[in-house]
């Protein structure tokens, strides 16, 4: 879903952030990219990480990529950085670069997936990378471009396009937006996305998902998972993990046409018995929130560890934590230091805990506040309870820095 606020002075984004720096906030994170001190309008966000499972002698391996853009004469860009130490230290430059090759566009927005199983020619491991390709603020046409990379991330090349569009007309409200992959009960692979295409069906955006048998070399038809007709609702930002008794989980925001984006866009979760069917469409699921009310707010991320019980435990993480109704939410000092775990498998109230590091600001969506810091923090669990998030942070300059950090999840 796109949200494009305009940028303002960072010391007014921090006084408005509605959470103080004190001695016991968490630690700054480990930097693993600084964007603005080469070029002015330099921009990094909505990054992703992977753990290698199926790269023989590179297993354990960590791969992360975020939207790069604002370098005057290049795209936007989608840099793979490398960790062979879980997180603590990265490559000091990209060991490789997803680019548009097709079209010359810009690519932002990116998944990143390792392919558990064969299929196709492709073989388990090969690596996948996709983001909408687009010339950013010309909606006339889009690509939901998919790469794949043979070498662990060093070399990419164009495999397809797992949604499309062109001819349209050069205004907001008809995009393709947040791709993310997983296999699903029947081996599949799913590319799922965020699709704004459906308002002559009276819904304002879906969550929808195409389906392939041979390695993204094609797609099937679209089928739309979560939508609401009544030209309101958003669902969009959809994640999806596996969990352990053969269920697939889905994280989502779900924001609300001509609201302001500050006060709306609940985070939920909701269950599919295969990972293909999601219905009833019209059905959310429910918030991902503590027991007295406390809840997520926008750009939700998921894992799943075996550790902490016999159900093992869900974090989430949100850009912001928020209570009171939708469209006049309080934000809550819990926001930008807090993640969320469930240990029933989504079932019931979550409980907060420390997150790995501090964000603030936590970005938002008015005039004065950036939007990059905590947008979309993808979450890494191992099984043995530790975890990795990765997040954009709020520097000097305006912009946003790509950190990591990690945590010990607690064991009861």
């Amino acid at each position: 879903m796109l949200r494009t606020p305009a940028t303002a002075i960072l010391a007014a984004t921090l006084s408005m952030a509605g959470v103080a720096t004190a001695a016991s906030d968490p630690p700054a994170g480990t930097l693993l990219f600084a964007a603005g001190t080469t070029h002015p309008q330099e921009e990094a966000g909505y990054p992703r990480v992977i753990r290698l499972q199926h790269a023989g002698a590179d297993n354990g391996t960590l791969l992360a990529t975020f939207a790069h853009n604002g370098v005057p004469g290049e795209k936007g860009s989608l840099p793979i950085y490398r960790s062979s130490d879980d997180g603590k230290t990265w490559s000091s430059a990209p060991i490789g670069v997803v680019r548009d090759t097709v079209h010359g566009w810009d690519i932002e927005a990116p998944a990143l997936f390792e392919l558990p199983v064969a299929q196709g020619e492709l073989p388990a491991g090969t690596l996948f990378a996709s983001g909408t390709a687009w010339n950013r603020r010309d909606f006339r046409q889009q690509a939901m471009e998919v790469f794949i990379s043979r070498d662990g991330g060093r070399n990419w090349s164009y495999r397809s396009s797992c949604a499309s569009e062109a001819l349209q007309v050069n205004n907001e409200g008809h995009g393709i937006w947040e791709p993310y992959f997983a296999i699903t009960a029947d081996g599949s692979l799913n590319c799922f996305f965020s699709d704004e295409r459906t308002s002559a069906e009276g819904m304002g955006q879906v969550i929808a998902h195409v389906r392939s048998t041979d390695g993204g070399a094609t797609w099937g038809p679209q089928i739309n998972d979560i939508g609401i007709r009544d030209g309101v609702a958003r669902p969009g930002m959809p994640t999806v993990i596996r969990l352990p008794d053969g269920r697939y989980a889905m994280t989502f925001e779900n924001c609300k046409a001509n609201q302001d984006s500050n006060h709306v866009c609940t985070v939920y979760l909701k269950t599919s018995p295969d990972g293909q069917d999601w219905s009833p469409m019209a059905d959310l699921g429910t918030p991902i929130a503590t027991a007295d009310g406390k809840r997520l707010l926008h750009t939700p991320g998921i894992a799943w560890t075996p550790y902490g019980g016999r159900d093992g435990t869900l974090v989430a993480s949100g850009q912001r934590v928020v209570s009171g109704p939708e469209g006049a939410v309080t934000i809550e000092p819990a926001s930008g230091r807090t993640l969320m775990i469930n240990r029933t498998l989504g079932k019931g109230p979550w409980t907060m805990i420390d997150a790995p590091f501090l964000i603030a600001p936590t970005g938002g969506y008015s005039r004065d506040e950036i939007a990059c810091p905590g947008y979309s923090s993808p979450l890494l669990a191992s099984d043995g309870g530790d975890l990795l998030m990765l997040a954009g942070t709020a520097n000097a300059l305006g912009k946003c820095d790509i950190r990591a950090g990690r945590i010990r999840l607690p064991a009861k």
